[in-house]
């Protein structure tokens, strides 16, 4: 077990609890690589998933065998619903032959839309999809009580702009001046994963439900006299579906299960 600079292992493997030889991994880690920047050319060439701050890493970690080990009970708790025969996705993906259709009918969807675009297509981290609920999850991890250098920001510049009008044509969310320069400059990724939990949700007929998964350490942490949970909150009221909405943290999550709970608490991002 190698690890470079007490930072990132050599061998993503290292990192990952579960199911490590999993293909879905290996593309990660082939896709998702630290490229030379000066800065940091020690890692150049190695998968981002192989890093201690990796969110990818930590989302695999909690989420691959969460079902098994009776994790989503500490979902059920904090929405007060009960998750009955719970079917899986990470990345749009997945892992059973229960979840097989669902991968296929969000990925279809998700195309009919940031298909017609280029750039990477939207992949919202967790989907769960119950007897009665359809739920998207958006990670979010960062450094320990550091105010994220990302948070729901956009990653291209016209991005937001060419996706305006398919997200907001729906009458899911306000129009008004403000709410669009949130949505450009602040809270896009939140807008898209919204827009997509109420329109897959209406496609299976189930209630949808949107959960962002954030840090603790930084959520109160003030830049520009703001913090990522007046955001959230912000964004939160220029929703006008009935959607649940609810921000967490992965701090919140107290699980029964020894190895999920090692897992949260012995992160040194948490």
């Amino acid at each position: 077990m190698e690890i470079i600079n007490s930072n990132v292992f050599k061998d993503f493997r290292d990192n990952i609890l579960f199911d490590k030889n999993n293909p879905v991994l290996a593309m990660k880690a082939n896709r998702d690589r630290y490229i030379r920047n000066g800065k940091q050319d020690i890692y150049s060439g190695l998968p981002q998933i192989g890093s201690l701050n990796s969110e990818d890493a930590l989302t695999w970690n909690i989420f691959r065998e969460i079902i098994p080990r009776n994790g989503l009970k500490q979902f059920e708790e904090f929405l007060n619903i009960k998750l009955l025969n719970p079917k899986l996705l990470l990345w749009t993906l997945s892992f059973s032959k229960e979840s097989d259709e669902l991968q296929y009918v969000v990925g279809n969807y998700i195309r009919s839309i940031d298909g017609k675009y280029n750039g990477q297509i939207t992949e919202p981290d967790i989907i769960i999809e119950t007897d009665d609920y359809f739920l998207i999850i958006e990670c979010k991890l960062g450094i320990k009580d550091q105010y994220p250098d990302h948070l729901w920001q956009s990653n291209s510049e016209n991005g937001p702009e060419k996706r305006y009008d398919n997200y907001f044509s729906k009458n899911y969310f306000k129009t008004d001046e403000i709410t669009k320069i949130l949505y450009k400059e602040e809270c896009y990724q939140l807008y898209r994963m919204v827009f997509y939990t109420i329109e897959i949700a209406k496609l299976l007929h189930k209630t949808p439900i949107f959960l962002s998964l954030t840090n603790k350490s930084w959520i109160n942490k003030v830049k520009k006299n703001t913090t990522p949970l007046e955001i959230f909150e912000k964004f939160s009221k220029t929703v006008l579906d009935g959607i649940v909405i609810k921000n967490i943290t992965w701090q919140d999550l107290i699980f029964e299960d020894q190895v999920l709970k090692e897992c949260i608490n012995n992160n040194r991002c948490l």
